[in-house]
């Protein structure tokens, strides 16, 4: 069963392809590329080393394995699930059969959802054309496109939404503030909308998270409140995943980011903001999903 305490979305993941190549400023500190390194060295590059700066975080080196082998796991769970598609299922070097095979797994398995994330829309909508019937993604099938910054939301979200059917954006790492509002269902009533259901021209859902890990860069909630007010008009659902490791600390509350330390807060890693702070406390200390008081769980697909 999903557990949507801990920011997640999905329920298992379907692990068919190995590897993958930095396309965003969001892959700086890939999770995936992170595990891939501890656990399989060859598949990554040792680590990102910018100009002038310390050796930075494991890369993924380009080499793309796929497992045909695994095709079959969802045809053994009878039990409804949500599963999430590890690595990105749009590389450019994935072949389209496979693609297709993964399709096919998808329309034998009804009971079970399946969400399809990429960083590469155009790879998406190729393959559309190229299986000739831009109406053939099974309803249990969500094309996701993940961005992080208004750039590439204002470049890839337009090519995204040429792909048929309904789908979902992510806003992961979020880096900066971002505004989809014409990427969004025209504003319709609530009772409108639920009839209606996904429209396909647009995007329907929208997930967004911070960053974890090592060097979790810091965000602002703001930005998180932009993304939830435009959902909320346009009547998309929105799901907020967390605010990583950064903690946000509004001025009014306190006259230093720490309550009751002074400068330099000892271990604490501080960024200022005009407002306030974020202070970094860790995955043992995590941020949280609280937005103004509440979190945000809406998911238009099924939940087990």
């Amino acid at each position: 069963m999903i557990d949507i305490s801990k920011g997640r979305y999905w329920d298992l993941p379907w692990s068919l392809v190995d590897g993958c190549t930095p396309c965003s400023p969001g892959c700086d500190h890939c999770w995936s590329a992170g595990m891939t390194h501890r656990f399989n060295f060859q598949w990554t590059k040792n680590s990102v080393n910018p100009p002038g700066q310390k050796p930075g975080h494991p890369v993924f080196n380009g080499i793309i394995i796929t497992h045909p082998e695994r095709l079959s796991i969802p045809l053994k769970r009878r039990k409804p699930a949500v599963y999430s598609i590890w690595n990105d299922w749009a590389h450019e070097t994935v072949d389209h059969d496979f693609r297709r095979q993964m399709i096919r797994v998808a329309e034998d398995c009804p009971q079970h959802t399946f969400l399809a994330l990429t960083k590469r829309p155009k790879t998406v909508l190729d393959f559309c054309r190229w299986m000739g019937d831009l109406g053939s993604f099974p309803d249990n099938w969500w094309p996701g496109l993940t961005v992080c910054n208004q750039q590439e939301a204002d470049e890839k979200i337009p090519v995204f939404l040429q792909v048929p059917g309904k789908k979902f954006l992510s806003i992961e790492p979020m880096l900066g503030p971002v505004d989809i509002v014409s990427f969004l269902p025209a504003t319709l009533p609530a009772v409108d909308r639920a009839v209606s259901g996904p429209r396909g021209d647009c995007i329907d859902a929208v997930i967004l998270g911070f960053e974890t890990g090592a060097g979790a860069r810091p965000g602002h909630p703001d930005w998180v409140r932009s993304v939830r007010d435009q959902c909320a008009a346009a009547g998309a659902d929105f799901f907020f995943k967390g605010f990583g490791e950064w903690a946000f600390l509004p001025k009014f509350v306190s006259a230093t980011p720490i309550p009751g330390k002074t400068p330099p807060w000892g271990k604490y890693n501080v960024h200022t903001w005009d407002d306030g702070w974020s202070v970094r406390v860790g995955k043992k200390n995590f941020a949280g999903r609280l937005l103004d008081g509440r979190t945000h769980d809406d998911l238009p697909w099924r939940v087990p």
